[in-house]
């Protein structure tokens, strides 16, 4: 890939917790502007990927209005890493309809919830290559 993994450390005294968000900038295509987003849970107690993702799907679908659930189901990364990916479909006030692709992680007792949104083209060419960034996911110290 062309780009330097992102790469740092930071030392945070006592009372403060890493809740880092990232967030990849892809191509614009289709009326959406793609982008995928990163959240890193390490304080999830969670000990089985349904316990990590099941919560966090419950809130999305509670959330968001008018979501329709189109997959859900457990899978496992290329590395062996426990997934589990959900798409919704979801028609925004005003706007075409977008699919929203999830896919949670549990490595090491840390959750990974990647997240893009795309048209419903982009889902079958774009998505693909979500597929290929998460497959490239290597948890901290398994460098």
């Amino acid at each position: 890939m062309g780009q330097p993994k992102t790469q740092f450390t930071l030392d945070l005294p006592g009372g403060w917790e890493d809740e880092t968000i990232y967030t990849y900038k892809g191509p614009d295509d289709s009326g959406v502007q793609h982008r995928i987003t990163l959240v890193i849970d390490r304080a999830t107690d969670a000990e089985t990927i349904d316990e990590f993702a099941g919560p966090r799907i419950d809130t999305v679908m509670a959330t968001l209005q008018g979501a329709e659930m189109l997959k859900e189901e457990p899978k496992e990364l290329a590395s062996g890493i426990p997934a589990y990916e959900c798409v919704y479909k979801w028609i925004p006030v005003g706007s075409d309809a977008r699919f929203v692709r999830n896919v949670y992680l549990l490595a090491d007792g840390v959750g990974y919830t990647f997240s893009g949104t795309f048209s419903k083209k982009t889902l079958k060419t774009i998505g693909v290559e979500m597929d290929r960034i998460i497959e490239s996911f290597v948890p901290p110290g398994k460098e």
